[in-house]
């Protein structure tokens, strides 16, 4: 075949073609527009929320490094450096086992020393000053400065009350730097000295931490891989690296870990997160795909006998394929950059709210330029764009010059037959018919309004079965918790941290308490092991109980266990899995002191662990509390460890047990080491409880401190008003994408067959007849909506969000309310729309309308 340069000429011939349809062009920008910002947003919320997350987890962990290696020998630096695995490598030691000025009661301290490299790594940069260098020299953070009413000035002086190895001193520094915390560092501060102070008191920071657990002397390296694939073997090949081993039982074992910011990175090892992203960009793709793919097959069909000429003087299917993917890919050339500016904002604007539902609330968040959101979101939207036109352009480049010029806009499918009725010329009947003749684009019509109308009855249904509840079961079971400060900062270790009776007696003298529950603690009691002792090590030379499990034993190989003594509220208010669930019957037996309650330990849903379990209902055990004597008990019944309302709120020990105040003294219980109070109080006088707490705790008891009901009210409200928001948002989107589409069909509908409305008149029919005949046909359109968005919402809600979408707050609700509340629109715009087209277009007489080619 005879190769002719002619692609300047189809060229044209497409930028012609183009600009001849600047109603279609128009409405394709929109729809490629909107299709890229729901990608664009879609990626920026992942790209956005990912990095913030493992910024606040970073900020959690203390340092951005990839890795620590652990109360290690402090000759380690120069080595580290020198491995080729590693970029760089910091050096902090730990100075004080605690800083116990008063003032740092509800915002902890921690000391230490720290090369550049480590203070980098750890968030640290100065925003005035330098490190310490000489040894009475100190930096601080600027909020704890303000705690201990010194100015952010240099050479301040600064005191500080230190423990050090149970050795409690009070030391004096000047202050050589200090910097701005960032906000959601744990509610940590930080004290760094100078290498001449370690070097000062050598001999108290000696590592001792394997003889007396004490964490003064030990040193961490901080490390950073020159990138971040495989940072486990590779951290396993440093550490083999330096000569030791990752093995606990031996002699030259060395702790590490990879940092657990970088670990909770890894969205693509949780296959739920990847199905969900995958369903989201399904969804986008089939939305957009819908009003794109119809908006360029009506526009073939309405420039069909174009497209017949030009096969007529022998232009190729191939050429008039390019021809029309010329033309989208010129209209995605407007639509895709507008689409990648809103959606990135829209996105942007989006993060801090899902950062806010989230345990990073207040925390900080980054939403980067990343290139990888627009490149992702362009190609997306090309290759939505590229599949929309693909079958478009088939039917023009197949179709032949007569059949262009008898093409009808019937499906092909469609059986012409002969309709024998006498009353065939109803309006209704002749719009029913019309809607048959193109089938596809109709169905296509339809499912792309009802998206929208589903998604919205969806993200509804998933809010309204928010269970506050449960929500609330999860954090508070009374109206107020109070516990000393050091309790909600997970620092409960003695009944130092207790909370003070003259706190509990203010609480009863308040209008509107009701009732109120101390729970109190023993901590480091053992449970005496049979003969032979289900505690054993595994293969790993690690000790763990008959399930497995790592637990702490003593020196016989007893495991450490806590136990609880409950007053009458809080002993009322555990939910009881198994064993005697009469409250009467089951205190009576308590208070003798030979019965005790298990508490099992539950997941996210507040299912029961059954691999935490080490007792069945009625089995024996020996206890001792510290200084109490040894006792047998039986079980008698088994609770759930709620982590908030009657637990230390640390990973504690395997074996916990709760039982009644009578009860826990007769274990020989502490009775000095009141963990915590709660009360009920009135609804009418909530506010007022809450403006006394606030401000006792912070004028009268400063190292007491109280969490609310309220608190948690506001937390949900704000989450689900979020998920609400950011559905609302991607429904609205989506719904306008479906009107878009409807309108266009509308207008070519309309527009292709002028010659049929001219030869309607021409025989009589009325140019009112005509516009409700054609408002009959969105009638139509919109009861095929309506019963599309019935059928599969409902089917939808049951099946997906019924069974799969469920947190562990939700209580699953069928709603349909929302679908219903939308379906009156739909008829409205279903029969306004045509109304409007035919109105504005049906402008030009019969004659003129027949003679039209």
């Amino acid at each position: 075949m005879l190769k002719v340069k002619n692609k300047k000429c189809i060229n044209r011939l497409s930028d012609k073609a183009f600009q001849a349809n600047k109603t279609r062009n128009f409405i394709a920008v929109i729809a490629i527009a909107l299709t890229t910002i729901l990608f664009t947003t879609l990626f920026t919320i992942g790209s956005g929320a990912i990095e913030s997350f493992q910024y606040n987890t970073m900020l959690q962990a203390g340092s951005m490094s990839h890795g620590t290696i652990k109360f290690a020998p402090q000759d380690l630096l120069e080595k580290l450096k020198a491995d080729p695995l590693i970029e760089e490598a910091g050096y902090r030691q730990v100075l004080a086992d605690s800083v116990d000025n008063p003032e740092f009661l509800k915002r902890r301290v921690e000391m230490y020393y720290e090369d550049p490299t480590a203070a980098r790594l750890g968030f640290i940069s100065l925003k005035e000053g330098k490190l310490p260098e000489a040894e009475n020299e100190i930096a601080m953070d600027t909020e704890s400065l303000r705690l201990l009413g010194i100015p952010a000035k240099l050479g301040e002086k600064v005191t500080l009350l230190i423990t050090v190895k149970g050795e409690q001193v009070e030391r004096e520094f000047v202050l050589s730097g200090y910097w701005e915390p960032e906000k959601s560092a744990m509610n940590v501060g930080f004290a760094l000295c100078s290498k001449a102070y370690t070097d000062k008191y050598a001999e108290e920071l000696a590592y001792t931490y394997k003889e007396n657990w004490y964490m003064s002397g030990s040193v961490m390296y901080e490390i950073m891989f020159k990138n971040t694939s495989n940072m486990t073997d590779k951290l396993q090949t440093v550490v083999e690296n330096l000569g030791y081993s990752l093995d606990e039982k031996d002699d030259n074992y060395l702790g590490c870990n990879v940092s657990w910011a970088y670990m909770s990175n890894s969205i693509g090892q949780d296959p739920t997160t990847v199905l969900a992203i995958a369903a989201a960009l399904g969804l986008i793709i089939l939305t957009g795909y819908l009003i794109i793919y119809n908006i360029f097959q009506i526009s073939v069909i309405r420039d069909i006998r174009f497209y017949g000429l030009l096969k007529t003087i022998g232009t190729t299917g191939r050429q008039i394929r390019s021809i029309i993917n010329r033309q989208g890919m010129r209209l995605s050339v407007y639509g895709i950059p507008a689409g990648l500016v809103i959606g990135f904002f829209i996105g942007k604007g989006i993060v801090p709210l899902i950062i806010d539902m989230s345990s990073y609330q207040e925390g900080v968040v980054n939403t980067s330029l990343n290139p990888f959101i627009f490149i992702g979101a362009a190609l997306f939207s090309l290759f939505t764009v590229y599949i929309s036109t693909r079958k478009p352009g088939k039917i023009a480049a197949s179709i032949s010059p007569v059949e262009a010029v008898k093409y009808t806009d019937i499906s092909a499918d469609v059986k012409k037959k002969r309709k024998k009725s006498t009353d065939g010329g109803k309006l209704y009947k002749m719009a029913l018919s019309n809607l048959g003749r193109n089938r596809k684009r109709t169905v296509l019509v339809i499912i792309s309004l009802s998206l929208s109308i589903i998604l919205l009855n969806s993200v509804v249904t998933l809010t309204e079965s928010f269970d506050l509840d449960k929500y609330l079961a999860t954090f508070v079971d009374t109206d107020f918790l109070t516990a000393n400060a050091r309790y909600f900062n997970n620092e409960y270790h003695s009944p130092d941290e207790r909370i003070s009776e003259s706190f509990i007696s203010e609480i009863e003298k308040q209008p509107g308490f009701e009732e109120g529950g101390r729970i109190f603690i023993s901590l480091n009691g053992t449970v005496i092991m049979p003969d032979p002792s289900p505690i054993h090590y595994d293969e790993d030379g690690i000790i763990v109980d008959k399930n497995e499990n790592y637990v702490n034993v003593d020196e016989n190989m007893n495991p450490y266990c806590t136990m609880y003594g409950l007053e009458e509220l809080p002993l009322s208010r555990n939910e009881i899995v198994a064993g005697e669930k009469d409250p009467q019957v089951l205190k009576e037996k308590l208070d003798t002191g030979n019965y005790i309650i298990e508490g099992l330990e539950t997941d996210d849903y507040k299912n029961v662990r059954e691999d935490r379990i080490q007792y069945s209902i009625g089995d024996k055990l020996k206890l001792r509390v510290p200084g109490g004597e040894e006792k047998e008990v039986e079980v008698i019944a088994q609770i759930k460890i709620e982590y908030y309302t009657n637990s230390v709120r640390y990973s504690s020990d395997n074996y916990v047990f709760y039982t009644s105040i009578a009860g826990y003294e007769k274990l020989g219980g502490n009775m000095d080491s009141v963990m915590s109070y709660g009360f009920q109080c009135e609804d009418s006088r909530e506010v007022e409880m809450q403006q006394f707490l606030q401000d006792y705790t912070d004028n009268i008891e400063p190292q007491m401190s109280f969490e609310s009901k309220v608190k948690y009210v506001k937390n949900f409200e704000n989450l689900k008003g979020t998920f609400t928001m950011v559905g609302s948002v991607l429904a609205l989107i989506i719904g306008i994408i479906g009107i878009l589409n409807f309108v266009n069909a509308c207008i070519t509908s309309i527009i292709t067959r002028k010659k049929e409305f001219a030869a309607l008149k021409a025989i009589g029919m009325t140019e009112c007849q005509i516009r409700r005949m054609v408002c009959m046909e969105g009638g139509y359109y919109a009861a095929g909506v309506i019963l599309f968005s019935l059928v599969l919402g409902t089917l939808f809600s049951y099946v997906v969000i019924g069974n799969f979408v469920i947190f562990w707050f939700t209580t699953y609700r069928f709603i349909i309310w929302p679908m219903l509340m939308v379906l009156p629109f739909m008829v409205v715009i279903g029969v306004v729309v045509p109304y409007i087209t035919i109105k504005v277009t049906d402008k030009e007489s019969v004659v003129e309308m027949l003679r039209e080619e």
